[in-house]
């Protein structure tokens, strides 16, 4: 008689290697959002992101402040980060679009829009994962993060070191 051992190596993995038992790994983050320390454009200043509260006014595009109705933020632990290695932050180093733009490092998750135009009055919105071939741009390993969003009840485009970030509500 077969012991249960010999009865799981012989029958269950006879035909599938061992390599092919893992899964494949193709999940895409699809979720906004910025890191610690980045500033946002507000009515008394640069103001880092972990900071906003609602009824914060923060500075549009068009020089108009609007209100911060909610912000939120979503913690990503070591676990996660290696089943899910696309939700690792990009960082968009100082001055890549031109001088000042963004004034420092941006670190922000892969699905983040940014403008990359230098034209306010028609910014052109790209993913930050988009943004991976130019140079100096890359993906930022971590073993743990927080990205934080906020909104401002209607769609606003909000001013980040520097750069042009769409929010939606």
């Amino acid at each position: 008689m077969q012991s249960q051992t010999d009865y799981l190596q012989t029958d269950l993995t006879r035909d599938f290697p061992r390599t092919r038992w893992a899964r494949q790994r193709t999940t895409e983050w699809t979720l906004p959002g910025l890191c610690w320390d980045m500033r946002v454009s507000t009515s008394f200043g640069e103001m880092p992101v972990q900071g906003l509260r609602a009824n914060d006014p923060v500075r549009s595009a068009t020089g108009t402040y609007v209100r911060v109705t909610a912000t939120d933020k979503m913690h990503l632990d070591e676990d996660f980060l290696v089943s899910c290695p696309d939700a690792a932050p990009i960082v968009i180093p100082a001055n890549c679009f031109g001088p000042g733009r963004p004034r420092n490092d941006l670190v922000v998750s892969p699905h983040q829009m940014l403008s990359t135009s230098a034209n306010p009055a028609a910014p052109e919105f790209r993913r930050a994962r988009d943004l991976l071939g130019r140079p100096g741009v890359l993906r930022r390993p971590s073993y743990e993060l927080t990205y934080y969003l906020f909104h401002c009840g209607a769609p606003a485009t909000i001013s980040v070191e520097g750069l042009l970030i769409p929010t939606a509500p």
